[in-house]
């Protein structure tokens, strides 16, 4: 992931500085996501020039930047700047067209006009180095932090003993991790920077937290309950429930996904053969699929340009491709015997698509194009794959095996096991976090 940086920059006394204007521009063909983030220099002894002291954000700002030429490929973010001494601009991007944003930031005084101007240098990081992945292990009580560039373990985090975590999300800006924990029937949120719990959500004793995803403005997460059947929404800014939308009895709601634009959660309702359609805006459900008869639909995933939603059918061994505008089933791709498909992931260009399937010992690949398999991938004997997860630039695809206690990363390229990690006992679930948010917090 590219990092474009001012450097530290110290405002006038003279002419002082009152606005920040920073201009992010996509010129290249790909679409890329964005972190633009004002930060400032905090001291421990304001008198002293020579001490130690830490970036602090003062704003923050994700945006999606389209193909160049196309409208919302350039973004504009404008910050109040006079109070501050000392401060700096950081535009952290990822996604396939990463690597073709550009940013300037131009200075106003308070006259409101144009002081200075800087083009931001790109810093000598490479790509992977900023991602990384966390691995739920659910028996063990942990979440194992894992280097992508190394394939290293950074470190551990530790959760109350018997918290049981499930399934991992990650926020937006790639700032906060959030785990569904069955055991004591919580929703953790971790900090991507210091790697710590900062805050422990509870729900009612009759709610079992599954599958969860955040809003595309990382505001609110959705966490489906089982038992009780029902989608909790929760403000990230207060941690707080503030809904419980009830689903069909008995339905066990497995796994949910955000459709692209963020307009729509869908979500897989396996016991009633359904998917649920949720509009975000209003927190209410829109609409019903119904699947082919006795499909149970366990996991599912949109293409990138939101037209597809790939959906594993645990029942019949399959994937149903259905048309997000038009909720009907277009395509049937049939898988070996007796798979048991557990998990999907589409490709950031949405050229192909990867299935865990939990009795197979093996990954198949789908080509989109076709919507056929097109190769399949061995695991270890016994490995029973639960989950996977792909680096921004999708070069990579990270793959937790349930039974034995590792993760595997493919290379895409290849379509080869490229290293195979240790990580906790019954790894659960694994995603990637781009950290687009690199000071050490934001201050008030």
């Amino acid at each position: 992931m590219p990092v474009l940086d001012s450097g530290l920059l110290f405002n006038r006394k003279a002419r002082r500085t009152a606005k920040l204007s920073v201009s992010v521009m996509n010129m290249g063909w790909q679409q890329a996501k964005a972190g633009i983030e004002i930060y400032t220099l905090k001291r421990k002894t304001a008198e002293s020039d020579d001490e130690y002291g830490s970036l602090v954000t003062k704003a923050f700002k994700v945006v999606q930047l389209q193909r160049v030429g196309w409208e919302q490929s350039v973004f504009v973010y404008e910050v109040d700047a006079k109070e501050l001494d000392r401060f700096g601009v950081r535009v952290v991007t990822n996604g396939l067209g990463s690597g073709d944003v550009v940013a300037t930031v131009t200075e106003y005084d308070d006259t409101d006009d144009p002081a200075d101007q800087h083009v931001l240098r790109m810093m000598p990081v490479r790509h992977d180095e900023l991602q990384l992945a966390y691995v739920a292990n659910h028996t063990q009580h942990t979440v194992t932090v894992i280097q992508t560039s190394t394939h290293s373990r950074l470190t551990t985090v530790k959760l109350p003993s018997g918290s049981r975590p499930r399934v991992l999300a990650v926020s937006p800006d790639g700032s906060s991790i959030y785990v569904t924990c069955q055991g004591d029937k919580s929703l953790k949120v971790i900090s991507a920077v210091s790697h710590r719990v900062t805050a422990d959500i509870r729900f009612p004793p009759s709610c079992v937290p599954f599958a969860l995803a955040l809003s595309s403005n990382g505001k609110k997460v959705y966490v489906t309950t089982l038992l009780d059947d029902s989608i909790h929404v929760i403000d990230t800014g207060t941690n707080a429930i503030i809904q419980a939308i009830p689903l069909p009895v008995s339905s066990d709601p497995s796994a949910v996904a955000l459709s692209p634009d963020g307009h729509d959660l869908y979500i897989c309702m396996t016991n009633t053969g359904k998917i649920a359609v949720m509009d975000t805006t209003t927190d209410m459900i829109t609409s019903m699929i119904g699947l082919p008869s006795g499909s149970q639909p366990s996991s599912l995933a949109f293409s990138p340009d939101g037209d597809d939603v790939y959906i594993t059918d645990l029942h019949y061994n399959r994937i149903l491709v259905v048309s997000a505008s038009e909720h009907t089933v277009r395509s049937i791709i049939s898988l070996e015997y007796g798979s048991k498909p557990q998990g999907i992931a589409v490709s950031p260009d949405g050229a192909l698509a990867y299935i865990v399937n939990r009795d197979s010992n093996a990954i198949g690949v789908i080509n989109t194009a076709k919507n056929e398999v097109l190769t399949t991938i061995d695991l270890p004997e016994g490995s029973m794959a639960s989950s996977l997860a792909f680096t921004t630039d999708g070069m990579k695809l990270y793959v937790s095996m349930l039974a034995v206690g590792y993760v595997a990363v493919i290379d895409v390229q290849s379509q080869q096991p490229i290293a195979i990690l240790p990580v906790g006992s019954f790894p659960s679930s694994v995603v990637i976090s781009p950290l687009l948010l690199l000071s050490t917090g934001v201050e008030a």
